[in-house]
Formats: C-alpha cells, sequence, structure tokens
C-alpha cells in the first residue's frame, strides 16, 4: 500500500481542525465528527487545546483512502507556534493550506505558504467555509494570484457561495486557465497551443498530478467542512495531486524526530519520520552528538484513526519508538536527508526569567521543564550562575499563557514571569585567533586547540570548518571540539548567542593514550572565548517583516506611528483602493 504524509496548516479560525475531522469520519476511520466547540475532536488531544478551541501541538493520526495510507499531522495556526509548524513540515510529503472564504488570506496564510515553497512541498489549497456568510471564492481565489502564486489551478465552480444552499461543480480540465498554467510550465503543451492543436484530457490530467506533485502548480479546491461539502473530493485530491513517499528499505537508515510526548506513567513516545531503512523492535539507535546507542522496545503505527502496536515501521511511514529516553524533537536517526538539513526553524525572540509562586517548587519547576524542552528544545532552559534564576525563550505572550496553563494543569505548578527582554545577538567584527596547548599554565587538559573566528555573511548562523585532517587528530575529538564550539557560541562578550561567524579548527593534538573527548570539550570553550575578545563583537537587534494594508484616510497616521516605532519600509503601493507598506520593524516596538 502507498504511503503519503500530510500536513493541514491554515491561519487559526480557517477551520483545519474541522477539515481534519471531516477527512477522516469520510474515509470511515472514525464513526463520529468531532467539533472543535465541543471539545471532543481526534487531534486537538489536549485538554487546553480543548479548551481554548486551538491546536497548540502538532497531533498525527492516519486513515485509507483508494488504497493509500494517509499519514495525517495537524499544525497549529496561531503564530505564536510557527516553529511548531516548520518541525512538522519538514517529515511531509505534501500539504493542505487551508483558506477561509470569508477571512481571505491573513498575514499567517503567507507565511505559511512561503515556507511550504521554500521548502518545495507539494501542496493543495483547500478554500473553507463557502457556504458562511461573507463568502466571496472568486475574490480570495485572485488574491491568491495575486500576492502568493499565479501557478494555481481552479478545479471547482462554487454556486450559491454564502448560504446553505451552496453547491460545488467540477470544472472541465480543458479549460482554459488550465492549459494556460501548464503551457507556462511544461513546453510541449506551449508548443501545442502555438500550433493550435487540441488537447486530451486524459493528458491533461497527468500532466495536472505531474506538477503538482512536484510543486509547480497548485490545484484548488472549495468546500465547507464542517457540513462535509467538498470532503470526498478533497480525499480524491490529495491522492490524485500529492506524491507518494518514497519506500526505500534498502537504503541507509534516515530519519528524523518531529514530536516527543509521555504517556501518564511518564514514559517518552518518539515521533519518527522515516525516509529510508527499516527500524524494527530491539534495534539499537545512536543517540545525535551524545555518543550514546539506545535499544528500541516497542513501537506504535498510525492505523486508521489509532496506534497500533507493531513490530517495525519502513520508510515512507511515521511511527512512536519507545524505549529512547535521550532524544528530544530535530534529532536525526541515521543520516540527514536534504529536508532535514535545509529547513530553517524560526527562532523565539524573547527571554523571560521564569520561576514557581511558591518557592520550594522551583526544583520541580526546572524538571518539568526539562521535560518540556524534549518536546521544544527552542525553550532554551537555563539557569542563571549567580541568582539561579530559571530563564527560557519564548515567541509572545499567547504561548506564555499556553506554557503557564500546561505547567499548572499537568505539573500542579502555578508560575509567574518577570524580566521579559527582547533577545538580540552578537556578531564579530574582526578576526580573531587564539590557541592554547595541552598541560601549559592555563591548560590542565591533555589537548591542543588552536581557533581561528571571523565574520561570516549575514544570515549564515555558524560555520564550522576544519583544516586538520583526521589522520592527525581522530574524529572524536573533532566532534568534541565542534559540540563545544557550538555550546560556547551560546553566550558570547555581552551574553548573547553569537551568529553569522565562521569558526575554523586550525590546530589539534593529542596524547595516546591519555587524551580523551573530555579534554577536547573543557579546553576548547577557553580558546573559543580568547578568539572572540581578539575579534570584538557588535549587537544585532531582531527585525519583524511588516505588511500593513490600510485605507487611504489613515495613511499619515499609520507613517506617523511606523515612524515612531523605528521601522523602515519602502515605498507605499496603491491595491484595491488601499495603500500597502512593506518593511521591518524591531521586534521590542512591534
Amino acid at each position: 500500500m502507498k504511503t503519503i504524509n500530510i500536513g493541514i496548516v491554515a491561519h487559526v479560525d480557517a477551520g483545519k481542525t474541522t477539515t481534519t475531522e471531516n477527512l477522516l469520519f469520510y474515509s470511515g476511520a472514525i464513526k463520529t465528527i468531532g467539533m472543535v466547540d465541543l471539545g471532543n475532536t481526534q487531534t486537538d488531544s489536549m485538554e487546553l487545546e480543548r479548551k481554548r478551541g486551538i491546536t497548540i501541538k502538532s497531533s498525527a493520526i492516519s486513515y485509507t483512502w483508494n488504497n493509500v495510507k494517509v499519514n495525517i499531522i495537524d499544525t497549529p495556526g496561531h503564530a505564536d507556534f510557527i516553529s511548531e509548524v516548520e518541525r512538522s513540515l519538514s517529515v511531509l510529503d505534501g500539504a493542505i493550506l487551508v483558506i477561509s472564504a470569508v477571512e481571505g488570506i491573513q498575514s499567517q496564510t503567507r507565511i505559511l505558504f512561503n515556507t511550504l515553497k521554500a521548502l518545495k512541498i507539494p501542496t493543495i489549497i483547500f478554500i473553507n467555509k463557502v457556504d458562511r456568510v461573507g463568502a466571496n471564492c472568486n475574490k480570495v481565489f485572485e488574491e491568491i494570484k495575486k500576492t502568493m502564486s499565479n501557478k494555481i489551478v481552479r478545479l471547482q465552480k462554487v454556486d450559491g457561495e454564502g448560504s446553505r444552499g451552496v453547491y460545488l461543480n467540477n470544472l472541465d480540465e480543458t479549460n482554459d486557465d488550465v492549459i494556460n498554467v501548464l503551457s507556462d510550465i511544461d513546453e510541449v503543451f506551449l508548443e501545442k497551443y502555438i500550433n493550435g492543436i487540441e488537447y486530451d484530457k486524459k493528458e491533461i490530467q497527468e500532466k495536472l498530478s505531474l506538477y503538482s506533485r512536484k510543486g509547480s502548480l497548485y490545484p484548488v479546491l472549495f468546500g465547507a467542512a464542517s457540513v462535509g461539502l467538498g470532503i470526498k473530493d478533497l480525499l480524491d485530491g490529495i491522492c490524485s495531486y500529492l506524491p507518494f513517499a518514497s519506500e526505500d528499505c534498502i537504503g541507509g537508515l534516515s530519519g528524523v524526530v518531529f514530536k516527543i510526548e509521555r504517556t501518564n506513567t511518564n514514559e517518552k513516545k518518539v515521533y519518527v519520520r522515516l525516509f529510508g531503512g527499516k527500524i524494527s523492535v530491539r534495534d539499537k539507535i545512536e543517540v545525535p552528538n551524545k555518543d550514546m546507542i539506545e535499544k528500541v522496545n516497542k513501537i506504535s503505527g498510525l492505523e486508521n484513526g489509532k496506534l497500533v502496536e507493531t513490530s517495525s515501521i519502513e520508510a515512507g511511514d511515521i511511527g512512536i519508538l519507545y524505549g529512547l529516553t535521550n532524544f528530544q524533537v530535530g534529532d536525526v536517526i541515521g543520516i540527514a536527508n536534504d529536508r532535514t538539513k535545509n529547513i530553517s526553524i524560526v527562532k523565539p525572540t524573547l527571554k523571560t526569567n521564569i520561576s514557581a509562586v511558591n518557592k520550594e517548587e522551583n526544583r520541580e519547576l526546572f524538571k518539568a521543564l526539562t521535560f518540556l524542552t524534549e518536546e521544544d528544545p527552542l525553550l532554551e532552559l537555563g539557569m542563571d550562575d549567580g541568582d539561579k534564576e530559571i530563564y527560557i525563550n519564548l515567541f509572545g505572550e499567547v504561548q506564555m499563557e499556553i506554557l503557564s496553563s500546561i505547567l499548572d494543569d499537568f505539573y500542579g505548578i502555578k508560575v509567574e514571569f518577570s524580566n521579559i527582554q527582547t533577545i538580540y545577538k552578537e556578531t564579530p567584527k574582526n578576526i580573531g585567533t587564539a590557541i592554547m596547548r595541552m598541560q601549559e599554565e592555563l591548560n590542565p587538559f591533555w589537548a591542543t586547540v588552536g581557533l581561528k573566528i571571523e565574520p561570516a555573511g549575514r544570515g549564515e548562523g555558524l560555520k564550522y570548518i576544519s583544516t586538520v585532517s583526521v589522520g592527525s587528530l581522530p574524529k572524536s575529538f573533532q566532534n568534541a571540539i565542534e559540540e563545544a564550539v557550538v555550546k560556547t557560541s551560546k553566550q558570547g562578550l555581552f551574553g548573547w548567542e553569537v551568529t553569522d561567524i565562521k569558526v575554523t579548527l586550525t590546530c589539534g593534538e593529542f596524547s595516546s593514550p591519555v587524551s580523551t573527548p573530555a579534554d577536547f570539550r573543557n579546553v576548547t570553550p577557553m580558546v573559543f572565548m580568547e578568539a572572540l575578545y581578539e575579534a570584538k563583537t557588535y549587537l544585532l537587534e531582531p527585525l519583524h517583516e511588516f505588511e500593513l494594508r490600510i485605507p487611504q484616510n489613515v495613511f499619515g497616521k499609520a507613517i506617523w506611528d511606523l515612524e515612531t516605532m523605528r521601522a523602515t519600509f519602502d515605498n507605499y503601493i496603491i491595491v484595491e483602493d488601499e495603500f500597502l507598506i512593506k518593511g521591518l520593524i524591531p521586534v521590542e516596538n512591534s
């Protein structure tokens, strides 16, 4: 049986979870449709999600349609959980982007679409809520074409929109809009068009499937998920327009951890997408960057809305592994593939202290946050050496409220936040070098390390290069140096993470048999900071991109407010009687 791993993404209140419920129901995976308002949906399993009516954590569930197994990953819609969405995208074969026919394209819609496009994830656009008062399908379709992509293909016509009597008609694939899009992509089609040759309907359908599966065009379907309208067409579309997962079980093991949960007994559940190879019960798996091996003692698979214990999972599928106590979200199993290498996760822009209201519970709070950091490493839990204050990184107030509720509901700890500040970064000004030789005055370790630090291009992050051969310095020692560089770069001369930096290992020596990886881990931070001190650093202020659409009568006030907030922006353009302004604004003022 073929498998497709899809994600369903949307802005808040577009009907994403309702769409998921109906896909599960009409495919026969569940017997009743859960309601967001009633808090009984399949994918929003956390009590907190049900209370708030929003998706907080990605969840996985499956169904079967047309002899194809479809694993669904339902993702959060709120901007404060964008990193949760981006991690999930790294495991997908295709996606459904849900857009409301009433509210149309929102800023979060553009962010999600641009991320899907950057990762080259084939996507079906599902325009939902066509039965709601105020629905305007043509307007939303044209808005998508103007602001997101002109490679969109409308497959249905909507009659009676904005009413209970709305219905859908499938369009003939040979219509001019389809032909025009295919002609832009396919030279053979263009040649036929120029020469006036008629198109074969089957050929057009095959080309639509081919290019949508490549991500070269985006099929657009319509519906009203709350009443099941258009759901069967969407089920068919997923099988016709999204690519099947690779089934390369013979190749090397390759997978990624995209979600972690804990059971009521605190047992760790590690959600894995396999891109290559096979994992079976009792297999031993290496923990990335920790020189550890762990054994899989149980595996659960996804099967028609349920978790089913299985002996193995194979390439292309998603499974839940038990017994892997040291894995965290984002860890690669086996060989990293292009998707896991290239994904760029948005980092939080706020840092805050967090403490238990009852100070005697701070030890338990740190333990609870350690568990939560396994699920979301971007929290970057830490403790100040001086005052022993606990700190974490966050995206915004909604995430702060959610975290507070989770700690109260699951761990019985009421918390308070203080000293909220914007996260700055540091970057080198100049070139700096340093070397510490083993057993010299300031180096008690059996390790010699030399490093060169220099500025890298903006947006390149940390680049590490070794000019020392493995023959001169064993791989285990070189790995220890690189790990120490990454860890030490988290706190530069001003206390902020150092980014856009190139670090080169220029010298490395050991003494056999006394030298150990620990010697290199211990000496590297001293060398790094000495080189960084010579290079000097300056601060980088975090910025948000913004896009502002405003009526003409408030244009002057908007410009005044933007300048007051230190925003920089391009010249405005007029779009449908509105001013469109794009630019950058400091996070601190946004």
